[in-house]
């Protein structure tokens, strides 16, 4: 799957240099499919070393260990370059200290509504989404309540859906518009319920249809980037990958973490796309883009990444077993 994330993040970054399909933003497009693949991923993940509550707090450590280190590293290099070269963009209009400050929490930065021109990485939102359903997803796979949740999230995504509340921060921003498809990806993983799987999918079709008439909006956005990533990431769980691949997807994160900052540095040298050339100004992003992310990946990643394995060999050491089974493995199979 790493180089389909990997092609994500390509996306993302193209969201942000303007390029959009017949007014389709390919960036929501892409995260809907960052979501499926968040699900499927961390279900997997607690199945196999986080799979009781008295593992959470390792659980939790590993996501830290996951989302900050390089988050970190790109937070700093976007904050020496923002106060000491002053790049003028929308999104750091407003930054101050205490703002700036408040970015590297990561967790409420989905909230950026009410600090909308002080983000240090403004693509880093849906890491604040990310970290909120880190918090959510082992209760909901313990206690059973996939299910449940699944269907609370579908009815709620019906308000912005009809413009009952903001579209864009609740049907695409927000943990209750969004779980639902999450949790597409967690069944996915598991393969039970596999009727509420091709329900909700259907649904999902049905109202993108639906909207075909209405101008684009990002909620319309989210529900084709599940019409066209459920299939992609079902065909991808049964494909075998090599390490070509396994490279991609370390490199993506890199990748979908630098873009703004390097769009600012290109800004401050005087590097600006231009309409005549744009070929030229994408190339260099993307490659810069892919430099950067495998400097961060050897600096930084590749250590974590060994702490990381070593705390799911001692998780897998503490978890508690009787006759024989181990109890969080049957805990998390609902």
């Amino acid at each position: 799957m790493g180089t389909y994330r990997l092609l994500l993040a390509v996306a993302v970054m193209l969201s942000h240099i303007g390029v959009n399909y017949h007014g389709h933003n390919p960036g929501v497009i892409a995260v809907a499919s960052f979501f499926l693949l968040s699900g499927y991923v961390m279900t997997a993940l607690i199945e196999r070393h986080y799979a009781s509550l008295d593992q959470l707090l390792p659980f939790y450590l590993d996501r830290v260990m996951r989302l900050f280190p390089q988050f970190l590293f790109y937070s700093a290099i976007s904050l020496v370059l923002i106060f000491r070269f002053h790049p003028q963009s929308w999104f750091l209009a407003e930054i101050t200290p205490w703002t700036a400050a408040l970015n590297m929490t990561m967790v409420p930065l989905n909230f950026f509504h009410f600090f909308p021109h002080a983000q240090t990485i403004p693509q880093a939102w849906s890491l604040g989404l990310e970290a909120q359903f880190y918090l959510a997803i082992p209760f909901i796979i313990v206690f059973r309540a996939r299910v449940l949740a699944l269907v609370l999230s579908l009815l709620f995504f019906v308000l912005p859906y009809f413009h009952l509340v903001t579209p864009d921060t609740w049907g695409y921003r927000m943990l209750p518009g969004t779980l639902f498809v999450f949790l597409m990806g967690s069944l996915l993983r598991t393969r039970d319920h596999p009727w509420l799987l091709r329900a909700t999918y259907g649904a999902v079709a049905l109202a993108a249809v639906a909207s075909l008439a209405r101008p684009a909006d990002s909620v319309f956005d989210v529900l084709i980037g599940v019409v066209i990533g459920f299939p992609v990431v079902t065909a991808l769980t049964k494909t075998k990958f090599g390490r070509i691949d396994e490279l991609a997807g370390n490199l993506s994160y890199g990748m979908f973490l630098n873009h703004f900052a390097l769009i600012w540095a290109f800004q401050v040298m005087g590097f600006r796309e231009s309409p005549a050339h744009p070929a030229t100004y994408l190339a260099a992003l993307l490659g810069t883009s892919f430099a950067l992310s495998w400097v961060s990946y050897e600096l930084v990643e590749k250590r974590v990444i060994r702490l990381r394995h070593l705390l799911r060999r001692r998780a897998a050491r503490d978890e508690p077993v009787v006759n024989g089974v181990t109890v969080g493995s049957q805990q998390a199979a609902a």
